[in-house]
């Protein structure tokens, strides 16, 4: 049985409601964390975001992008297969393109490539 990893978020960050937050820079903090190096101040960044947007697509697609970074490939893909679906179903609701869901399906690629070579 696969862990659960967005429960460990949850449980995690429970005192961070949905909707409640000023998190309006959290997805350009996380970024900037990446670019810098700081994977796991940019992990809790994105979590934090994903408590407080969870039918947002950014969270979960930053935290795929950190545990792609820390070469925890698993988790990666767990949240990039999350963030497709939200995209998805953003994209039912008219709430954005599907240029998105390209975007997206490329970061998903990128994950499985950097996983298959660090298999080799």
């Amino acid at each position: 049985m696969k862990p659960n990893y967005l429960k460990q978020v949850q449980d995690e960050y429970s005192q961070i409601k949905a909707y409640e937050e000023d998190d309006l820079e959290w997805w350009n903090e996380g970024l900037d964390l990446i670019k810098a190096g700081e994977f796991t101040d940019a992990e809790k960044k994105f979590k934090m975001l994903i408590m407080s947007q969870p039918e947002n697509s950014d969270g979960y697609n930053g935290l795929a992008m950190v545990y792609s970074k820390m070469e925890r490939f698993e988790e990666a893909e767990y949240f990039i297969d999350i963030a497709i679906e939200k995209v998805k179903k953003s994209i039912q609701a008219g709430e954005t393109d599907k240029e998105m869901l390209d975007i997206v399906r490329n970061d998903k690629r990128e994950i499985q490539e950097l996983a298959q070579k660090k298999k080799s």
